[in-house]
């Protein structure tokens, strides 16, 4: 391969002690929870179910995460922290009993392009439990900066994902598990200054950034 065509993948797995049905369940009801802090908004902005029974499903999601020092220079005004605005497409085949999910950036792409792709299904060994399997892409073309930001992009993800997956968790004991003691909250990733206090400055950027895309038709082709 040529170097300048590599790029960082990540491939990891996670196991779920709920049957796939209640997975399914929780993963549309996942947001808000105590790990969930960077996501701004979630929005579904595309839904239809198949004559064969595939539920199709787009969603829009806004999140924020904190930038280095070093990447601090790349982005303008010294900015400490990126929106980043991510297209959740989803393929659930409530026969096979799988859930596909693709995500993908669409903004920042001049920085870096982060496909992930996720597959949730029953466990072999016990229909009790579900087995997420996920794979990350990070590609960038900026110039002296490929490597370094691709790095970054699969650390970020390791923690995120890691979160994502915890998320899930405390959903499904919340929901199905309502008499149990919920799971302890670990390993939370620390909220940025006044995020989740100001909610009246949290809905209208969520507000103000679904106009902007609106207006752009960045959603068009998506």
């Amino acid at each position: 391969k040529r170097k300048e065509n590599m790029v960082k993948t990540y491939i990891d797995q996670w196991l779920y002690t709920f049957p796939w049905s209640q997975v399914i369940s929780g993963f549309w009801q996942k947001y808000p929870n105590p790990y969930s802090g960077h996501i701004l908004s979630e929005d579904v902005y595309y839904r239809t179910i198949t004559d064969d029974q595939t539920l199709l499903t787009k969603r829009l999601l806004t999140k924020t995460n904190k930038i280095p020092r070093w990447g601090e220079r790349i982005f303008s005004r010294g900015s400490v922290s990126t929106i980043a605005f991510i297209i959740e497409e989803s393929i659930c085949d409530l026969k096979q009993k799988t859930l596909t999910t693709i995500t993908k950036n669409i903004n920042l792409t001049y920085l870096m392009i982060v496909d992930e792709t996720c597959i949730y299904r029953p466990d072999q060994n016990d229909e009790t439990r579900t087995i997420c399997e996920k794979k990350v892409l990070a590609t960038s073309e900026l110039f002296g900066f490929k490597t370094v930001l691709e790095t970054f992009a699969i650390k970020r993800y390791k923690k995120n994902q890691e979160l994502a997956s915890l998320g899930l968790e405390f959903t499904l004991h919340k929901l199905f598990l309502p008499h149990s003691p919920l799971p302890p909250v670990i390993d939370k990733m620390p909220e940025l200054p006044g995020e989740n206090k100001n909610w009246k400055q949290i809905f209208e950027f969520c507000f103000s950034s679904l106009f902007f895309l609106q207006k752009s038709n960045m959603l068009e082709n998506y």
